[in-house]
């Protein structure tokens, strides 16, 4: 009985921590509805959800993709081959990192630049793998030489993961954006899942909530 009356005392602030540590997501939730009813009755451009013709009617900018690589020759042929030709916006260049020795990735981003002319290779000067920030610099050094050598300067830079796929629109929303806003983020969506890849699935779920939440902060 006593046992049992310590365990009752317990109960009591445990709940209340539990309701104080999910007060973020309410707050948030609640963000997001707000959000929501300001975008769908806002007169503001910058919160109103464009249509077609608006985001047809802003001038593309010249949009430069980093995509870094370590060991993902299973993947970054078929990532490009399934979002580049299918984006619905033109001005955009794919810069892929990879380390010397990694020769199953080289091969193939070299394989998919033969189809593709906006896709470019950036090799790290050192083995890998290092830490990712090191490649997407050696990635922006190549960008810099592709815009002295073809005189040109690109207006934006998105960094995206070798396996995932980009919505054809996405480029077209963030053009739309960048007019109001110097950063520009899209949530990450889980796709569908069998299954038998359950623990696979609550994973990609798990981290497509969290991540959204932090964009929302």
């Amino acid at each position: 009985m006593r046992f049992d009356h310590w365990v009752a005392s317990l109960l009591a602030p445990l709940a209340v921590w539990v309701l104080i540590n999910g007060l973020d997501d309410l707050i948030i939730d609640v963000a997001a509805v707000w959000g929501y009813i300001r975008q769908r009755f806002s007169a503001d451009a910058n919160e109103a959800i464009p249509s077609e013709e608006q985001l047809d009617a802003v001038p593309q900018r010249l949009m430069a993709v980093f995509v870094a690589a370590w060991k993902e020759h299973k993947v970054i042929r078929k990532m490009i081959e399934n979002n580049v030709p299918n984006m619905r916006y033109r001005r955009v260049e794919f810069f892929v990192g990879a380390y010397p020795n990694d020769a199953p990735t080289l091969a193939a981003i070299r394989e998919v630049m033969k189809q593709f002319p906006n896709v470019h290779l950036s090799v790290c000067p050192h083995d890998g793998p290092t830490s990712k920030a090191d490649c997407l610099n050696w990635i922006y050094q190549r960008m810099l030489l592709h815009e002295e050598e073809h005189g040109l300067r690109f207006e934006m830079i998105l960094t995206h993961d070798a396996e995932d796929l980009i919505d054809p629109d996405a480029l077209r929303w963030i053009n739309y954006y960048a007019q109001w806003n110097d950063f520009v983020q899209i949530p990450v969506l889980a796709l569908p899942t069998a299954i038998r890849k359950f623990s696979h699935g609550v994973y990609c779920d798990e981290f497509a909530e969290y991540q959204f939440k932090g964009d929302r902060r």
